[in-house]
């Protein structure tokens, strides 16, 4: 027993050394600043060490690398002897009317370990761009993964953006039973309300108001619906009426940061009363389309 303990703890203190702790200290550098002014600079210094903190990564504050920095053969002999168990390191560049910032993780001595790039409109962008690299060096992820509905920037606009809430016309396709849907939704990042008028041959029909929660705002969210309207008699309906009802639904919606939605769900249209022809819960699996 005796001759195991001092085995564990060498291999506990190798554990240890392998892997950097959450905490441990850091240091932000900026390489290249296209020629921008060093308030602007030093603006975008502090975005990034402020995400890092974030993140539980202690940044360090040294006076000696606080504006650009040449990396050099002395440049990284201080950072080396600074103590710091990271080193960051933030480039800015120009192309055309475009800047591209770049975020990259030094490995000892001075290997790259990881790095990210994104092309922002105009410095403006830092603000959304600069948190984007730093989660996506940390993760090791590409900066695309981590676009969400606020943070999407212009360069990714053209295919992706949208506006903070928008109309969108709904074509759907009843496939059990067979039918279909036509309606018009407003949808934000978290929700979307409208009216849809759907019917199908062995189900029951429904029209009015129709409204869904989206829990992500990603490219890919699931949802749960609800509606308020009027539930009806399916085709096979050997009656006539209508009656008071609630429809409630469940599936997933894709493409959220496209123009082109395509949602995928299954539904149940509830009678708040008996109608002729209809069953007491109308059960649908349906596919709709918003654009």
């Amino acid at each position: 027993m005796r001759t195991r303990l001092p085995v564990l703890a060498v291999l506990a203190l190798a554990s240890l050394a392998a892997t950097p702790a959450a905490g441990a200290s850091a240091i932000v550098v900026v390489a290249e600043d296209a020629g921008f002014s060093a308030p602007a600079v030093r603006t975008v210094r502090s975005l990034a060490a402020t995400e890092l903190r974030a993140r539980g990564i202690d940044v360090r504050e040294d006076p000696r690398f606080q504006d650009t920095v040449s990396l050099d053969p002395e440049t990284l002999a201080a950072l080396s002897e600074s103590g710091a168990a990271r080193v960051f390191v933030l480039r800015l560049g120009r192309l055309e009317h475009k800047v591209l910032i770049t975020l990259e993780e030094l490995a000892p001595p001075a290997a790259s370990a990881f790095a990210q790039t994104h092309a922002a409109a105009s410095l403006d962008e830092a603000d959304t761009v600069v948190p984007r690299l730093v989660r996506a060096v940390l993760d090791r992820e590409p900066f695309e993964k981590s676009a969400r509905v606020q943070t999407v920037t212009a360069q990714e606009s053209e295919p992706l953006r949208r506006k903070p809430g928008e109309g969108l016309f709904v074509i759907g396709l009843g496939l059990e039973p067979l039918g279909a849907s036509l309606g018009w939704s407003y949808e934000t990042r978290r929700w979307r309300l409208g009216v849809l008028a759907q019917g199908a041959d062995e189900g029951a029909s429904f029209f009015g108001i129709d409204g869904a929660w989206l829990p992500y705002d990603g490219d890919v969210s699931p949802y749960l619906g609800a509606g308020l309207g009027i539930v009806g008699q399916g085709d096979d309906g050997d009656g006539d009426g209508a009656a008071l009802g609630t429809k409630l639904e469940a599936g997933v919606e894709f493409f959220r940061l496209h123009r082109v939605r395509l949602m995928a769900g299954v539904s149940a249209t509830i009678p708040f009363e008996s109608v002729s022809g209809a069953d007491a819960v109308s059960w649908g699996l349906h596919l709709r389309c918003g654009f």
